[in-house]
């Protein structure tokens, strides 16, 4: 609502999924994405979906190679 994501491509938690839209009209929403990288922004549609962008962020970050490390030692499959 503040704007910040305007023009983005995001997506946001699937049970909330359409009163959310409404709230950011110029927001482009990827309903379908378990999660979303735009630029600098990252959003992910749900807890797990959560952590798969987490261990993307990592990914981009640091590599790959620390994103899989990080799952392993997370126990995240």
């Amino acid at each position: 609502m503040t704007g910040l994501l305007d023009g983005r491509r995001v997506t946001t938690n699937k049970l909330d999924f359409t009163s959310t839209v409404p709230l950011a009209p110029h927001v482009e929403w990827v309903k379908e994405a378990r999660w979303v990288e735009d630029g600098k922004f990252f959003t992910s549609s749900g807890v797990s979906a959560g952590m798969d962008m987490a261990l993307a962020v990592v990914a981009n970050l640091f590599g790959v190679a620390a994103a899989e490390r990080l799952a392993l030692a997370c126990e995240y499959e």
